[in-house]
């Protein structure tokens, strides 16, 4: 026997309110102004609600740990519910600056802590005595690889001590610009000259009314203040760079974006033109506002030009590259990609304006290049002394413009790009830092403004390069980073820093200035530090680890993060010098799997044991430790066995010291079809941990197994019938229970001696689930076990009746009766199971008892098509009303059902079925309210 653990288990090892948590977590893609994403671009930046999930269920004690206070399964079960209710408020957006709420969160944080100490918790009443406990008793939370921030913000919010650190020193600013800078100058007045010392106004119209300067409000006004100062001085020095473009019918317009193509020469020695490379003719997709750039072939000059015409006479169907080579407009000669890379690589890949889009009245204007445009955009000249010096790493894999003979960062610029970026930065460094002096600001907040500017620049990189996108349907020009990588651009747009619209530089301000407006400053001050996590552990006192590390090879984070640091670096190395001391971010202790390291994989696995054993040595051993795990699951062949990143990562917390007591798939992407909302891909598994007891026994593989086929199945039932996890999560929470029991032991052995290994372990867990399903369709009435098994068999296609016939017979009942009941079609020798679709609304008096199967394909007609008479979740539960005592069983087919076309690979049923358990909770809480309308008969 293993000695109980010393502590009371969270709620994070019993039970998540996951629905929830991931339909916000999907829904923050779409959330733009204020949210924290927007400050500065950071890669695999997890969901903040995922994060504030899974922190405030890491602290706060699950009821079963409490039987002193709630001494009932029931009471337990009420006392969970009404947690649950709180994370589902907390995890929306919207209520994330929610005062009441986050006091309500910050105090069930704290009435846990208290409970640990044992102590009272402090008056719920006063806000600001539960944040002081919290600040004085409550473990900080530590992520160790803190990236973009998500998880040190959310800690800070729910007013925890917040600490966060990395190896790279942009994911560090970042996170010092979230959590570190702004409580410092918490209620604080602006310093520049225009601000109203009495005050800010807020509030609309009548009910517009001052009052004193809080929050960070000062510090948002002057970064916008300055920030606009910044753009006056810049539009005197190089404005006349940046023209409008005159309009046919007079007058002229502010340009948003020159629209360009790379070129390079025709391999036909006959044709001689400068070929140019274009994935598209057509530059805007909107209805009514449909234009094309045409090419112009001047054959006795050998030069092609553009003109933009809103209709596509003319215009060639396809581009003119893609994946597998370029075509010539001039003559049609066919070249290969090695070609335009060797052509780039030897200097001569060119670029040529197609179309210039400007500001029209309500839409966008399109028009075709001037020579004078031209020639104003090739006129630029940067000082080479404020341009990037900095060399591209050799390795870097996932940036395309090194195989194009790029080898610096600067040339993913045009010479206009640079000199506009490298005058805002001048100004930043002089002007502007003098001006924050004159103004009065001290040394250290005149610092703090001149951060988040940097951040300004460092965000106008990703707007302005020549690796942008023109998004021909949104009319906008889309950031470098459209994936975790800098992919090849053959069209690159040229946005105007001076307009009004995407990719201008006080929009690139502004951004910021509303991040910064609503984050959380009643709180306690976050630190955030670079290190290298497999030698440092930056907390003290036994912090909770809540961290997403890098896995493998999925991100290449030092080598795109140059793309950034090369700029922030000689802005703010006299403020953060040991931050940016290297010229680089640093490569060589980067905890990922690159090309660059000598067995590569090998390597990323060491670090990461060496890391997870410091994390065990270090940890609360009251608390668990949540690892966001988002590895691809590919298998390779590995000295002779087949291995995936998924059992590595198990086996790696295993042999750091860890017992795993939850594995909880948090997703953030959902399928597009139907009203389902069913999650279609895990950005994450969140394994949940705690330090495995050192007097923990060794195991035989007979007890292991006896133990997982004893305990497992109780597990599965309450994740299934009281926790109600969605089918599309089961598979992967149920991994958890039984990771639990193989890692309590020290070791798992063959009666040999040898290790079990965890795939093994993995495989039993499978195994147990399955029978587990078994055991539930045992369960079913005799009509719907003969459905599911022909289903497995057939399919929904036609199958011979007289195998019908004997299945049948198998489970005693009569292929007439099952038709009767309107369960399948029967006739010509065949018999047919009936689609969902084709249930209906409405169920015919005469078919006798409903089935589990007729009711499931009922409820789920009712959810799924509303378009058809479909009553949604009221006329499920009319279904269930009409069910009796018989109705649970559908939501353990559901189950099944879901299970069985997920094998498949069906995509629409396993949506259809996900979603009938998903709103199982609704559907019986509106079938036990009084009846509404006719019922189902």
């Amino acid at each position: 026997m293993t000695t109980q653990p010393p502590y009371r288990r969270k709620l994070i090892e019993v039970d998540l309110p996951l629905a929830d948590i991931n339909r916000e977590s999907a829904r923050e893609k779409s959330i733009r102004h204020g949210h924290p994403s927007t400050l500065h671009l950071w890669w695999s930046r997890k969901p903040l609600a995922a994060c504030r999930a899974v922190i405030f269920a890491s602290l706060v004690d699950d009821p079963s740990a409490c039987p002193e206070e709630f001494p009932t399964a029931a009471a337990q079960g009420a006392e969970r519910e009404r947690l649950h209710n709180l994370i589902q408020r907390l995890v929306v957006w919207e209520n994330s600056s929610d005062a009441n709420l986050l006091a309500e969160a910050r105090y069930e944080i704290a009435r846990s802590v208290a409970r640990s100490h044992g102590e009272p918790a402090p008056d719920r009443g006063r806000p600001a005595a539960v944040l002081d406990y919290l600040n004085r008793q409550a473990q900080p939370i530590y992520d160790p690889f803190c990236g973009g921030g998500s998880i040190p913000l959310e800690a800070q919010r729910l007013g925890l001590r917040a600490v966060g650190s990395d190896l790279n020193p942009v994911a560090v600013l970042i996170t010092k610009a979230l959590i570190e800078l702004p409580p410092q100058f918490a209620n604080r007045p602006p310093v520049n000259p225009e601000a109203n010392r009495m005050g800010m106004t807020v509030g609309q119209g009548k009910r517009q009314e001052q009052v004193p300067w809080r929050g960070a409000a000062g510090l948002a006004d002057d970064i916008r203040y300055y920030g606009g100062k910044m753009r006056e001085m810049a539009w005197e020095r190089i404005g006349h760079l940046y023209p409008k473009v005159p309009l046919p019918q007079g007058g002229a317009a502010t340009v948003i974006a020159w629209l360009w193509a790379r070129t390079v020469p025709c391999p036909n020695p006959a044709c001689g033109v400068a070929m140019p490379l274009l994935r598209t003719f057509q530059i805007s997709k909107k209805q009514g506002n449909e234009h094309w750039t045409r090419p112009v072939v001047d054959r006795d000059a050998h030069t092609v030009s553009f003109v933009v015409q809103d209709h596509d006479d003319g215009v060639l169907a396809e581009g003119t590259v893609n994946r597998n080579g370029a075509t010539c407009i001039a003559c049609g000669s066919v070249s290969p990609l090695a070609y335009v890379r060797e052509q780039a690589r030897a200097g001569r890949m060119g670029e040529q304006m197609t179309a210039i889009v400007a500001e029209g009245d309500r839409k966008r204007l399109f028009l075709s290049p001037t020579e004078a445009h031209i020639e104003t955009a090739l006129s630029a000249e940067p000082d080479e002394r404020l341009v990037p010096q900095q060399q591209m790493p050799t390795t870097a894999y996932k940036i395309s413009g090194r195989g194009y003979g790029i080898k610096n960062w600067y040339e993913l610029f045009t010479k206009r790009q640079l000199l506009g970026r490298s005058t805002l930065s001048e100004l930043l460094f002089q002007e502007i830092s003098e001006l924050l002096v004159k103004d009065g600001a001290t040394e250290k907040y005149a610092n703090t403004v001149r951060t988040y500017l940097a951040l300004a620049i460092s965000r106008d990189a990703n707007r302005r390069s020549r690796f942008n996108i023109w998004d021909n349907s949104g009319h906008f020009v889309a950031g470098v980073f459209g994936r975790q990588a800098i992919p090849m651009v053959w069209d690159p747009p040229e946005c105007n820093p001076f307009s009004q619209s995407s990719g201008n530089w006080s929009a690139e301000v502004e951004w910021i200035v509303r991040v910064i407006q609503r984050l959380p400053l009643d709180v306690n001050n976050g630190k955030a530090h670079q290190a290298d996590a497999s030698t440092s552990i930056y907390a003290e006192g036994g912090p909770v680890i809540v961290t997403d590390p890098p896995y493998y090879d999925n991100i290449s984070y030092a080598e795109l993060s140059d793309f950034f640091y090369v700029w922030l670096r000689p802005l703010l190395r006299d403020i953060y010098p040991d931050l940016f001391a290297g010229i680089l971010a640093p490569l060589e202790e980067e905890m990922i799997s690159a090309p660059r390291f000598e067995n590569t994989r090998d390597r990323f696995e060491k670090l990461l044991n060496r890391t997870l054993k410091l994390i065990r040595e270090r940890c609360s051993p009251e608390f668990p430790s949540s690892i966001f795990y988002a590895y691809k699951q590919q298998e390779e062949q590995r000295e002779g066995r087949t291995s995936t990143g998924w059992d590595t990562m198990l086996t790696a917390l295993i042999n750091a010291g860890f017992q795993i007591n939850g594995t909880w798939p948090m997703r953030t992407e959902y399928t597009g079809n139907l009203k389902a909302k069913v999650n279609a891909l895990a950005s994450s598994v969140v394994l949940v941990c705690r330090p495995r007891p050192a007097d923990a026994p060794v195991a035989t593989r007979r007890q292991f197994l006896d133990a997982l086929e004893a305990e497992l199945p109780q597990a599965l039932a309450q994740l299934t019938q009281e926790s109600h996890i969605a089918p599309v999560d089961l598979a992967q929470a149920a991994i958890g229970p039984g990771m639990q029991i193989y890692s309590r032991y020290r070791r798992v052995e063959t009666i040999g001696g040898e290790l079990v290994p965890v795939r093994e372990a993995l495989a039993n867990i499978s195994r147990v689930i399955a029978e587990y399903d078994q055991q539930l369709q045992g369960e079913l009435d005799s009509p719907s076990r003969f459905c599911l098994e022909w289903l497995e068999e057939n399919e929904l296609r036609a199958g011979l009746y007289g195998q019908a016939e004997t299945l049948a017979q198998a489970h005693n009942v009569a292929v007439a009766d099952l038709r009767t009941r309107g369960l399948l079609t029967a006739g010509a020798g065949v018999v047919q199971l009936l689609p969902v679709d084709d249930y209906g609304p409405e169920r015919p008096p005469s078919m006798g008892d409903m089935t589990a199967w007729e009711g499931a394909c009922r409820m789920a007609y009712h959810l799924n098509r509303e378009d058809s008479g479909g009553r949604g979740v009221a006329g499920a539960a009319e279904v269930y009303r009409a069910m009796g005592s018989n109705a649970d069983a559908v939501e353990r087919l559901a189950r099944l059902l879901y299970n069985h076309h997920d094998r498949k690979g069906d995509s629409r049923p396993s949506v259809i079925f996900n979603n009938l358990v998903t709103e199982w909770p609704k559907i019986q809480a509106k079938a036990q309210q009084p009846e509404q309308g006719q019922m189902i008969r």
